[in-house]
């Protein structure tokens, strides 16, 4: 017998790989890899706040991540700032934040390995329905801001000549990109995250250097990815998370030895 609670971990993580892997092939082609890792641990601080204050975990996180990335955004814009270099200070900022926070709540024993690795096993149908929404919402502002997106991320010289506004769908994308992290953080975990906004691009464009068709066998790949190590976890009795991101770099190994750069 297939318990519920097997069907929706497997289900999460599905829909988990698809919502990191469409914004994938941006992440990797901008070069913001580490924008992904950065917004999950600042995520840290969002949640040593929330834990203070006694507010939601998941909103309070929310905002705060989606605000730090505006943040970094309009600094790097209005004063021509490096981005890696603003992206790396308010990383350390918002880590020593939350270590403060965290130390002012005495009576608080922070779980390390949760916020590493997630507790994939115990997602809720909320989690499922939120997962689906932010999947559509992901797909919906791709398809809406493709041109903005493909602009932005391959030549935004030639869109400043064509004037075409790439402001708003940058802005846009930190922000669903905040949003993505946060959610998936509770589910899959700060390791689980950053490998699938880095892996899934970096196997399909070893396959196809089309964005579009890039973007398809990313959301493949992480398809496969969740299923292939959700079936070793359980086969071996090893934690989820860690299993899809070994899988996961199987496929990109194998994605090295068998297709050309």
């Amino acid at each position: 017998m297939i318990y519920s609670f097997v069907i929706f971990a497997l289900s999460g993580a599905i829909l988990s790989g698809i919502c990191l892997a469409l914004f994938s092939p941006f992440v990797t082609l901008r070069k913001i890899s580490y924008m992904g890792e950065a917004l999950s641990h600042i995520a840290f601080a969002g949640i040593a706040l929330a834990i203070l204050s006694g507010l939601n975990l998941q909103i309070t996180t929310t905002i705060f991540v989606v605000f730090i990335s505006l943040m970094i955004g309009i600094l790097s814009r209005k004063f021509k700032l490096e981005e890696a270099n603003t992206i790396t200070i308010f990383l350390s900022v918002s880590m020593a934040l939350g270590i403060t926070l965290i130390s002012i709540k005495r009576s608080y024993v922070f779980d390390l390995s949760s916020y590493l690795f997630g507790n994939v096993l115990f997602i809720s149908k909320g989690d499922l329905i939120s997962l689906s929404i932010l999947m559509f919402l992901n797909a919906g502002f791709i398809w809406l801001f493709f041109k903005e997106l493909f602009y932005l991320t391959y030549n935004q010289e030639i869109a400043r000549v064509y004037r075409i506004k790439t402001d708003l769908a940058n802005y846009l994308f930190l922000i669903l990109l905040a949003v993505n992290i946060v959610i998936n953080l509770k589910i899959t975990g700060i390791i689980l995250v950053t490998a699938q906004l880095i892996l899934p691009a970096t196997i399909a464009f070893r396959i196809n250097k089309r964005l579009i068709p890039a973007i398809i066998i990313s959301i493949l790949t992480a398809v496969l990815s969740a299923a292939g190590g959700f079936y070793l976890s359980w086969i071996f009795n090893v934690p989820t998370g860690a299993a899809i991101v070994l899988f996961e770099f199987v496929l990109y190994l194998l994605s090295l030895l068998l297709f050309k750069s």
